[in-house]
């Protein structure tokens, strides 16, 4: 009995500071603290269950817009952290870090090499126009340090792949049909992607195969806010680091880029390029099936060929690189300086390489979306401009660059990077041709280097550098994506181990008019413009002789001396 008794009373004893405990947390729960804790509780799961009732009370299109919204803050914060990143990263890497010092240039190239991994990962991220605007990056050989060309370089290739169901959602958006009623086979799996677009294998119901472009589903909800977080972050970075201040590139692209997102400008793009190099038979442009294409949907033919950059495999199917890159240059040539309507992003997965019904090379330009129509003065000017180049007159070259916004004193460093060729300086011209024909060497000159003639010779090549973007810069919207055009065959070319001699392709092309335009009376008008003539393959002939010496010299100086070659 007394153990019974004993054993109630101590659970009698935990009843009671159970419920003390409880009176005590009540207390605590009534207190203004936890009104307020408990007060913020129902207001936030209020919150959230009125935020998910009012989304899921709208259709799909505008949850998509919702999540867009909600996706552009995580881009600006992702982009905002990364940008912050690499500015400090320069900062303190470099910090009481002298140019002059011979380890300069070691950190320099390798926070350059981070930064460019930091911003490559970005943009795979956040995909879309981040993408775009990276590949617009890589083509600026000419200003950027090297390490952010070849780290990304693979933005040329990398795409993003979405879900089909997304593709199905969009037709049904586009067309109000699902993707089987409209065509009698749609492969699901893309054939190719790029940065606005996937592209699709598919058959019409009457049997012909076709290249379904299809864009993706949120990029036109997400244009907006995306181009203003990049303009923000640009012009943040410019404002911190001036040798990095890029927004320029993306305030010139901009309405070209809005225009990109209609395929339906696309595909009269197409056709109009298409017309004007009709009379070029190398050229081929696919048709459009307009029954297919809405502003976000583009159907042509399906076209089999070889991407221009695989080398391998257009050796192996009998291409010649020599011609290939001959009717390269000329078809783009053409644009520039005679029709003015010039395709502006002609990258290796924009064109393609096949033999036609005559078993002669033939190329296939694909991706129509981004233009620029140049206008008859410019392409004048442009033309003057070459011929002026090739004859070395510098009072022509500095009329002509001033035709074409550049300022006077800037008009040889202006030619030197259109052509991507040294010209020599003017008797009168006391610039240091040295530093510019720098540029020019082979690599294994400037490896032979010691590090102090390495930290001075970044110095200056990196003031040159800047001294050319602020031409860039200065430059009229409409020769900003014709030098894009440029530097993306001549990659191109390079990539095939240069097998002719793209300046005096185009430096024919381009004078072929200014001789054509002027008319020949009498025997001695024929004679002068033969003469004429004349002069100018001369010139371009001892032009390529001096640029062969120049490069023999200073190979061979580095081979033997094992020191930076020095040419007078």
């Amino acid at each position: 009995m007394a153990l019974l008794t004993s054993g109630h009373f101590r659970s009698a004893q935990n009843l009671a500071r159970g419920f003390a405990t409880i009176r005590s947390r009540s207390q605590q729960l009534d207190s203004p603290r936890f009104r307020k804790t408990k007060v913020a509780l129902l207001l936030g799961g209020t919150s959230s269950l009125v935020g998910g009732g009012y989304y899921f009370t709208k259709n799909e299109q505008e949850r998509r817009q919702i999540r867009v919204a909600g996706g552009g803050i995580v881009r600006f914060f992702r982009t905002s952290y990364i940008g912050t990143v690499i500015s400090l990263d320069y900062y303190w890497s470099l910090w009481n870090v002298p140019e002059v010092d011979p380890e300069y240039v070691k950190i320099l190239s390798e926070v350059h090499k981070r930064s460019a991994e930091r911003i490559l990962k970005g943009c795979l991220k956040n995909g879309g126009l981040y993408i775009k605007l990276g590949q617009g990056l890589v083509i600026m050989d000419h200003v950027l340090p090297k390490e952010y060309i070849n780290t990304l370089r693979v933005l040329q290739n990398e795409c993003l792949v979405r879900s089909p169901d997304e593709v199905h959602q969009l037709f049904q958006e586009e067309f109000q049909e699902e993707v089987t009623s409209l065509f009698k086979e749609f492969d699901e799996k893309p054939i190719a992607a790029a940065s606005l677009a996937q592209v699709f294998k598919a058959t019409t119901k009457d049997g012909d195969q076709v290249a379904v472009k299809v864009q993706y589903l949120d990029l036109q909800d997400r244009f907006s806010g995306d181009i203003t977080t990049l303009s923000i972050i640009l012009n943040i970075a410019g404002w911190l680091h001036k040798d990095f201040d890029f927004a320029w590139v993306l305030n010139e692209l901009k309405g070209t880029l809005e225009k990109e997102l209609n395929f339906l400008l696309e595909a009269k793009n197409s056709e109009r390029c298409a017309l004007d190099l009709k009379h070029l038979p190398f050229v081929y442009v696919p048709k459009v099936l307009w029954t297919y294409s809405t502003p976000r949907v583009l159907t042509t033919e399906f076209i089999d060929g070889i991407k221009i950059s695989d080398k391998e495999t257009l050796l192996a199917n009998g291409i010649k690189l020599d011609d290939l890159d001959y009717k390269l240059f000329s078809a783009f040539s053409e644009q520039i300086f005679y029709t003015g309507f010039v395709h502006a992003d002609p990258h290796p997965g924009n064109i393609l390489v096949r033999k036609d019904a005559n078993k002669q090379t033939q190329l296939v330009i694909l991706d129509h979306g981004l233009y620029e129509d140049v206008p008859s003065n410019v392409r004048e000017s442009l033309r003057n401009l070459w011929k002026a180049m090739v004859l070395n007159d510098h009072s022509a070259m500095k009329k002509y660059s001033v035709e074409l916004g550049i300022k006077a004193v800037d008009y040889r460093l202006f030619c030197i990077a259109i052509g991507q060729r040294y010209i020599t300086a003017s008797s009168n011209d006391k610039e240091d041709s040295k530093l510019i024909r720098m540029l020019f060497a082979p690599q294994k000159s400037r490896n032979k280097l010691t590090p102090e003639e390495k930290a001075r010779l970044n110095i200056e090549l990196s003031a040159l550098r800047n001294r050319s973007l602020e031409i860039f810069k200065a430059m009229p919207s409409k020769l900003m994506l014709v030098t894009r055009n440029i530097n993306t065959i001549r990659s191109i070319a390079r990539g095939h181990g240069d097998p002719v001699n793209r300046y005096n392709v185009m430096a024919r092309c381009a004078a072929k008019g200014t001789f054509e335009t002027k008319q020949a009376r009498g025997p001695v008008g024929t004679f002068k413009r033969f003469y004429e003539r004349a002069n100018f393959e001369v010139k371009l002939w001892i032009g390529g002789v001096r640029i062969w010496w120049w490069k023999t010299v200073v190979n061979v100086l580095v081979i033997l001396t094992g020191r930076r070659a020095e040419v007078e």
